[in-house]
């Protein structure tokens, strides 16, 4: 089976989650085999061994850190790669599950992109290995015939999709041709150079310790070209014997892209969780904090003996109203962070209630069409749509200076039609994108979009104004 069409075990209790990875990886060509327990899952795997192994660390009864450690003490099962799925991104979690033997960590919500790129990874490390432990059996069976082998295996590197480098006490001996590109080299300087000189010294230093130990990996390493530049390769180490003296085989993989992709979810993660504390401490700030501290003066004149009965009932109304104020401020702010109105009565209600307190503003017209008949049974789905709306309509008041916006429900097939059109001045979609500060309200936007497996995209309709348009299935 090659890596295009991988039998893999996918381990979640929850079944929205095993779900949407199922049809994830059956697109991508792969079969899939689900389960909902650690229990089940160990069954399976013996029944059929996977090529990969995606499980989930919080179940029930048998969690994923002893289903993994499970999976690691079964000769049958020990090689085959593990990848965690966690809603968490914490470094105690991943080194725990890098412990037991995990291979790598995929978070919640679920990232169709980032997951095909991972399991093609790691697929494709695992058959690069077990080609290279084939190889090196083959070898130690044919070894009246090693020269027919050396050849065979020279021959199967120059073909691997990785950087293949043969290393005799660290000094390179082979090279193959993906090798030679990725490391910016030809035959001439590359043959009896040291691998060394291409490590930085915490390279180096792991390097001698895969070596020593005869660890396989993988290893992420940051290497240096010929040229200067760098890049960060995945490394999986295979020792074999090679023209009759044991050597180090390094087949290296370049995740340098990888590692950037990494880098800007967990900086959008982090810079949105940031805006949101932001905007959560200036509306305690600006509205529960006023009012609690004019209760706090109410209490303080109430306390003086100098005010006489009319005076202290009156200073009570006061603080009762106060009180209702301050419970009024509360019902808003928890109703920004997840509004009840969409929780309890559905997405439109929810809307048709927020474009009802932007009328009564005064200061722009909201209009609302909708089908009357319109189903979204998805609460995540509803939830999603209705912070696109939001976001939309905050881009809105924000920038665009518009008095009238217009928001267009309509149903085509098991697809949601969304119009979104204002009459303000519009703006560089481009430009407002790679924007630091406004762009990342536009990267909320598609990053929800890309996650209900919809399309969206700006364009400007017949009269010159911005219009959204949105397709997301439901």
């Amino acid at each position: 089976m090659s890596p295009d069409k991988s039998l893999i075990l996918i381990v979640d209790d929850d079944k929205f989650s095993l779900k949407i990875l199922t049809r994830i990886l059956e697109s991508a060509g792969h079969i899939v085999e689900g389960s909902t327990s650690g229990e089940d899952a160990l069954i399976k795997a013996e029944q059929k061994t996977p090529d990969l192994i995606l499980l989930d660390i919080l179940m029930p009864g048998m969690d994923g850190y002893k289903t993994c450690s499970q999976f690691k003490q079964n000769k049958s099962l020990e090689d085959v790669p593990v990848i965690f799925i966690t809603a968490a991104n914490n470094t105690e979690e991943m080194v725990k599950g890098f412990e037991v033997g995990a291979v790598d960590f995929i978070s919640k919500p679920i990232n169709k992109a980032e997951i095909l790129a991972r399991v093609s990874t790691h697929l494709e490390l695992k058959y690069s290995r077990d080609q290279i432990t084939n190889v090196n059996k083959g070898l130690l069976i044919e070894v009246e015939n090693r020269k027919q082998a050396e050849e065979k295996f020279k021959a199967l590197s120059e073909t691997a999709f990785e950087a293949v480098v043969f290393l005799k006490e660290g000094v390179i001996i082979e090279a193959n041709k993906a090798a030679l590109e990725l490391f910016g080299l030809d035959e001439s300087n590359a043959i009896r150079s040291s691998i060394s000189t291409f490590l930085d010294s915490d390279g180096e230093r792991l390097l001698n310790k895969i070596n020593k130990r005869g660890e396989p990996g993988p290893w992420d390493i940051l290497f240096t070209r010929n040229d200067g530049s760098s890049f960060f390769g995945q490394v999986q180490h295979q020792p074999i014997q090679y023209k009759g003296e044991m050597i180090n085989v390094l087949a290296v993989r370049d995740i340098t892209r990888q590692k950037e992709h990494e880098r800007e979810v967990l900086n959008a993660i982090l810079e949105t969780q940031e805006n949101e504390r932001k905007r959560f401490s200036k509306d305690l700030h600006d509205g529960l904090g006023a009012i609690l501290s004019t209760l706090k003066i109410y209490t303080g004149l109430l306390q003086k003996e100098s005010k006489n009965f009319e005076e202290k009932q009156d200073l009570l109304e006061e603080m009762k109203s106060a009180i209702n104020e301050a419970v009024e401020s509360t019902r808003t702010i928890a109703n920004n962070l997840m509004p009840s109105l969409l929780m309890d009565h559905g997405l439109v209600k929810a809307l048709k209630s927020f474009g009802d307190a932007l009328n009564k503003t005064g200061s722009i017209i909201f209009e609302f069409k909708f089908p009357h008949d319109l189903k979204i049974h998805d609460n995540n789905t509803e939830t999603h749509i209705y912070r696109i709306i939001l976001e939309l309509i905050n881009n809105t008041l924000k920038y665009a200076e518009a008095k009238r916006i217009i928001l267009d429900f309509s149903v085509k097939g098991k697809l949601l039609i969304v119009n979104y059109k204002d009459d303000g001045k519009g703006f560089d979609f481009k430009k407002a994108y790679k924007n630091k500060e406004s762009g990342q309200g536009l990267k909320n936007i598609f990053s929800r979009i890309n996650f209900l497996y919809g399309k969206g995209s700006y364009i400007k309709d017949k009269d010159g104004f911005l219009h959204f348009y949105m397709e997301i299935p439901i």
